[in-house]
C-alpha cells in the first residue's frame, strides 16, 4: 500500500471513533425526551400535586385540571405572592411553617384562601384572629353538621387529625370533632373567602376516595379557575428570592435538563480517557460542606435579623423534642411545652418562655438563646 493511501486511511480511522460518540448521544437524547414527556414528572413531596405516592395529592390535582382548573406548583412565599390575587385560590399544605411576615404575606395576596395543618402555632396572628389551631380531632367520621354548602355537599368526612377553634361569631364551624372545635371552619374576611382545614391528610391519594373527602377537597380547591399550589419548604422567608421565575418552569423541562446534563458529563468523561491519566493538585481553597448554612446565618447577622434567625432555632428544636416525645404535628404549643416539661423536669413557665419566648434583640442573647436551646434539646436527647 502506497504513502498517499495510508495518509487517505488514517484520518478515517481518527473519525470514526467521534462520529461514534456523536451518534451515541444522538440516541441518547431521543431516548431521554421520549422517556421524560411519556412518563411526565414525579415527586415525593407531601401533598405534591405530583406525587402518585399514597402521601401525594397527585390524584386530587388530576381531576380539578379535568374540571379545567389551572395549577401553579410553588415553594416559595415569594414565588406565591407573586402568582396569587383576586380571582384566584392560594392553597397553603403547612400553615405551621410560617412565620409572622409570610402569615402576613399570605394574608395580603387577596386570593381565596385555604389554610391547613398550623403546626406548633401558638396562634395564626397576623394572618387572622378568627380561629385557632385545636389538638381536638377524631379518629371516627364526622358529619357536616353546619350550612356550608361545600361541607354539606360532602355529607361527611373520613376523621380528622386535630381542629379549628373560632374565635368570632361570623365563622362557620364544621364536623365537630369535639366541644368547640371542628375539622373545618369558613369565614369571609377582606372580599374573600378563607377555610382553616384542619388536617390536610383528607385530600392525599391515601384518604381522597374515603367518606366525602373528595366532595369537600374539590369544591374548596376548585371554586375559581386558577389555582396556587404552595408547598412550604424549611428555611423559605420573605425577600430572600432572587426574582428568578425558575420555580416557574415546568418539571418536565427540569428534569430533561438534568438528564443532558448527565449525558454531557459521561460523554467528556469518556472523551477525557484519550488525554491520558486525570493530574490530581492540592485545591488552593477547602470548601466546606456546611458553607450554605454558615452563608445564611452571615446575611441575619449582616442585616441584624436576630428575631428570624431564633424563630428558626426554636422551630428545629420544637420539631426535633416532639419527634421524640411523640407529640403530634397538630398539638398545640402547650401540650409540646407540658411534654418537655415532663421529659426534662424543668418548670413549664420557663420551657414555654425558652420555645415561644420573645426574640433576642443582639448578638449575645441570641448566642445565649442558641445555648439554652441545645442544652435544653440535650436533656430530652441524652447521649
Amino acid at each position: 500500500m502506497s504513502a498517499d493511501v495510508l495518509a487517505q486511511e488514517t484520518p478515517r480511522r481518527e473519525r470514526r471513533p467521534v462520529l461514534f460518540v456523536v451518534v451515541a448521544a444522538l440516541f441518547a437524547v431521543a431516548a431521554v425526551v421520549a422517556v421524560v414527556v411519556g412518563r411526565g414528572s414525579t415527586s415525593a413531596v407531601p401533598l405534591a400535586p405530583d406525587n402518585p405516592e399514597p402521601a401525594g395529592a397527585q390524584a386530587a390535582a388530576t381531576i380539578l385540571r379535568e374540571q379545567g382548573v389551572r395549577i401553579r406548583t410553588v415553594s416559595t412565599t415569594d414565588d406565591a405572592v407573586r402568582v396569587a390575587g383576586p380571582g384566584t385560590t392560594l392553597l397553603v399544605t403547612v400553615t405551621g411553617r410560617l412565620d409572622d411576615d409570610q402569615l402576613a404575606a399570605v394574608r395580603d395576596t387577596g386570593a381565596d384562601l385555604v389554610l391547613g395543618q398550623p403546626t406548633f402555632l401558638p396562634d395564626l396572628e397576623p394572618l387572622t384572629d378568627r380561629v385557632e389551631p385545636s389538638p381536638a380531632g377524631s379518629d371516627e367520621p364526622v358529619p357536616a353538621a353546619c350550612a356550608d354548602p361545600d361541607a354539606t355537599a360532602a355529607g361527611t368526612l373520613s376523621r380528622s387529625v386535630g381542629g379549628v377553634v373560632p374565635l368570632s361569631e361570623d365563622v362557620e364551624l364544621c364536623f365537630p370533632t369535639a366541644d368547640g372545635a371542628g375539622a373545618l371552619a369558613t369565614w369571609e374576611q377582606d372580599g374573600r373567602d378563607v377555610a382553616l382545614l384542619a388536617d390536610t391528610t383528607l385530600m392525599s391519594n391515601e384518604h381522597l376516595a374515603d367518606a366525602g373527602n373528595a366532595a369537600l377537597v374539590l369544591r374548596l380547591l376548585g371554586a375559581n379557575e386558577e389555582l396556587v399550589w404552595y408547598l412550604p419548604t424549611i428555611g423559605d422567608t420573605v425577600g430572600d428570592d432572587d426574582g428568578s421565575t425558575a420555580a416557574l418552569v415546568p418539571p418536565t423541562v427540569r428534569a430533561l435538563g438534568v438528564q443532558l446534563l448527565v449525558l454531557a458529563v459521561v460523554v467528556v468523561l469518556w472523551g477525557g480517557r484519550r488525554l491520558g491519566r486525570v493530574v490530581t493538585e492540592p485545591m488552593p481553597v477547602v470548601v466546606r460542606s456546611a458553607e450554605t448554612t454558615l452563608g445564611r446565618g452571615r446575611l441575619y447577622r449582616r442585616a441584624r435579623d436576630h428575631a428570624h434567625a431564633a424563630a428558626g432555632l426554636r422551630a428545629g428544636c420544637a420539631t426535633r423534642m416532639a419527634t421524640r416525645l411523640g407529640v403530634p404535628p397538630s398539638a398545640r404549643a402547650e401540650v409540646l411545652v407540658a411534654a418537655v416539661a415532663r421529659a426534662t423536669g424543668r418548670e413549664e413557665a420557663a420551657v414555654g418562655t425558652l420555645l415561644y419566648g420573645p426574640p433576642p434583640t443582639s448578638d449575645a442573647e441570641l448566642t445565649g438563646l442558641t445555648r439554652e436551646l441545645d442544652t435544653l434539646e440535650s436533656e430530652v436527647h441524652p447521649s
